[in-house]
């Protein structure tokens, strides 16, 4: 019995080690075929093997690394960044955010308050 429980265990240490390892050789593979499908000038969300994350621009796509334009306030050169340091490339969500529609609506309305206000007291003054 304690042979099998320590069969069993070791079988199942070297399935996941194998998985994993073959994991980390394809995960370039995936990243380089996704940026081929992503258009140049494409805003992403860049997290890399170090921890480092940024958003960047996709500037190009070459056989060795992506080349990127990450969004600083004081401007940087275009990066290469090879795929094996890359662990996750998302597309930046375009739109409106929640904060900004809501700062939109607060103004419009504040506006057409002072805007009725104004003629209120034009028609009043007359």
């Amino acid at each position: 019995m304690r042979k099998t429980i320590h069969f069993m265990t070791t079988t199942a240490l070297m399935v996941l080690l194998t998985a994993h390892s073959v994991t980390g050789q394809t995960s370039s593979e995936v990243w380089r075929s996704f940026a081929k499908q992503v258009e140049v000038g494409t805003e992403l969300n860049v997290r890399l093997n170090d921890g480092r994350h940024f958003k960047a621009t996709l500037v190009g796509v070459r056989d060795d690394a992506l080349l990127m334009q990450p969004r600083t306030r004081v401007p940087v050169p275009i990066q290469a960044v090879p795929y094996g340091d890359v662990v996750r490339l998302e597309r930046t969500k375009p739109g409106m955010g929640a904060g900004k529609a809501i700062a939109i609506g607060a103004a419009t309305g504040v506006g057409a308050f002072f805007g009725i206000l104004a003629l209120m007291i034009s028609v009043v003054s007359d």
